[in-house]
């Protein structure tokens, strides 16, 4: 599934996509909101995001917060999961979730920490998205995904130049299980999340 965090145009092409506006793109947002809205409504754009928070980035702080909470209201009005960006504000997170009550479900994408902000995050009903970091047997994230319940995590590639079956077949060592469980488990989660049904 692609991201579009700009030209959100691109996805009346039909193709299936999220589509959210991220944290370090927000100063140039200038009536995307609205635009936001319109496009997001589309049956092909799956789910709202990448949004969320970044205390690294450039993007004033209230600015970020307050488009992060309106993503939220577009999300339940829209009945479609949110994709989340998070960069050391998972406290900042889980306050906003707990304020605004997302309807939806609600993932983590990226997640690359302990398995404490895990519980923490897996107790709020929020799911996991493990990447590349994962690849590190010595990453936080590949000793998180060892213990993750398995109906609330995915798997993806972001931005890192492999192929996903890379991040199957190393997650199923992290799991001990087959690549063919993890894929099996990774299409339910998706079923689920998603509102597809079984095929």
């Amino acid at each position: 599934m692609l991201n579009f965090y700009s030209d959100f145009s691109r996805a009346a092409t039909g193709m299936k996509c999220s589509i959210g506006l991220h944290p370090w793109y927000l100063n140039d947002r200038a009536g995307l909101m609205d635009e936001l809205q319109r496009y997001a409504a589309l049956p092909n754009v799956l789910a709202i995001g990448e949004c969320g928070l970044d205390k690294v980035c450039n993007t004033p702080w209230e600015l970020q917060t307050l488009v992060f909470k309106q993503q939220i209201q577009i999300a339940n009005t829209l009945g479609k999961p949110l994709i989340i960006h998070c960069v050391r504000a998972y406290d900042e997170l889980l306050n906003i979730l707990r304020s605004e009550k997302p309807s939806v479900p609600v993932i983590v994408h990226g997640f690359n920490k302990n398995e404490r902000v895990a519980d923490r995050l897996l107790s709020a009903g929020v799911y996991l998205s493990f990447g590349a970091a994962i690849l590190n047997d010595l990453s936080p994230a590949a000793a998180t995904l060892k213990q993750v319940p398995a109906e609330m995590f995915f798997l993806e590639t972001d931005d890192a130049q492999i192929d996903i079956t890379t991040v199957y077949k190393k997650a199923a060592a992290i799991r001990n299980i087959s690549e063919e469980d993890i894929i099996l488990q990774l299409q339910q989660n998706f079923n689920k999340v998603f509102n597809y049904p079984e095929q």
